[in-house]
């Protein structure tokens, strides 16, 4: 698992552990520094289980959204987001020749990665070449 594979799973594990949207979360963990601490300790942490991921940015973050992590089981869809997500990112930093941070960065506060945190626009259940065309429409104003 690369770092960004791995930050889009803790993005996207710790929106289902809250019931909140993955860019909820990606604002959260940005405006905290835990997408920085993620980052540098990857080494670390990515051979953590998910439990205690969940667990660390809850102590980290204080609580702020905390849950109990099996209380939000309906319509799931992290997993498939978190193998999705690095793939448009890396379509992303090649296209505009910027780093995996950078890219990850406005994917997800584009209005295009906020459509695909929301279950109900079902953008989940799209190829990562077709949400990078709406991304690219989007930043192109088309």
């Amino acid at each position: 698992m690369n770092i960004i594979t791995f930050i889009t799973f803790c993005i996207e594990h710790y929106a289902k552990h809250t019931g909140k949207t993955g860019d909820v979360v990606y604002q959260l963990l940005k405006r905290e520094k835990l997408i920085e601490l993620l980052e540098n300790d990857y080494d670390d942490l990515h051979g953590m289980g998910t439990e205690y991921l969940m667990q660390f940015i809850d102590e980290y973050l204080d609580n702020e959204f905390s849950k109990q992590y099996y209380n939000n089981q309906s319509n799931d869809h992290s997993n498939i987001r978190s193998i999705i997500i690095p793939e448009i990112v890396n379509m992303i930093l090649e296209k505009y020749h910027i780093t995996e941070i950078e890219a990850l960065d406005i994917f997800y506060t584009s209005a295009t990665g906020g459509s695909f945190a929301d279950d109900e626009t079902g953008l989940y259940g799209q190829s990562a070449l077709f949400v990078f065309g709406l991304f690219c429409e989007e930043q192109e104003g088309i």
